[in-house]
């Protein structure tokens, strides 16, 4: 029998009802039978948010250290150099200076005696003296200066040192003259090579054999 048409169309349409409320209360509910758990497990991955992938980082570049900039060169004007002009050769005689020596009273009355009657200066009668001195021999010189020593011995003679402090000529009176640098320097040098001690032992015994006169004795 031919089921009539508007009976069969209400039987499809409980029986889709039926099917989507039982897919639907099956997918929401724990229970329902076997197919009821693995709905529920799936649907709950789907609630679980998946983990975050960890982002790499990047490595950490160093600031560069700054440059400390360079100084500010401010250009100076050029200087102008002034050249000095060379001073002018000293002459000599402007190199004069006044030199002490010591004589003995006996030698220094004879220095001014020569000097008044001779009309000379004192450094005149000096460069005179020194300049015999020279002609005689020096060694000479001073071997006849040199006063006999108080001991003496013919066995120990050797071993007698001369006495430099105890000349002819030697004394406490100062007297004063004026040599320019060259002839002071001529002078040293004779003294050097009589081998005094210094520059007013020489004179003092050049001058006490120059000068016309008693001797020191």
């Amino acid at each position: 029998m031919t089921p009539p048409k508007g009976k069969k169309r209400v039987d499809e349409d409980v029986e889709e009802r039926s099917m989507s409320d039982e897919g639907v209360g099956n997918l929401f509910s724990g229970g329902g039978g076997s197919g009821g758990g693995g709905s529920s497990s799936a649907l709950a991955g789907w609630a679980t948010p998946a983990p975050a992938q960890a982002q790499p980082v990047a490595p950490v570049t160093p600031m560069p250290t700054p440059v400390a900039a360079a100084p500010t060169v401010i250009p100076q004007p050029a200087r102008e150099v002034v050249q000095e002009p060379e001073p002018e050769p000293l002459d000599d005689a402007d190199t004069a200076k006044p030199v002490g020596f010591y004589v003995s009273q006996n030698v220094a009355a004879r220095f001014r005696k020569y000097r008044k009657a001779n009309d000379v200066t004192h450094t005149q009668i000096v460069l005179m003296a020194v300049e015999a001195a020279a002609e005689k021999g020096l060694a000479q010189v001073v071997e006849d200066a040199r006063r006999t020593p108080k001991f003496q011995s013919k066995l120990f003679a050797v071993t007698v040192k001369p006495d430099d402090t105890d000349l002819r000529g030697l004394g406490p009176v100062q007297l004063q003259y004026k040599p320019t640098r060259t002839q002071r320097g001529i002078i040293d040098g004779l003294v050097r090579e009589s081998g005094l001690p210094d520059h007013t032992k020489f004179l003092a015994i050049v001058l006490d054999q120059y000068l016309p006169g008693r001797r020191d004795v």
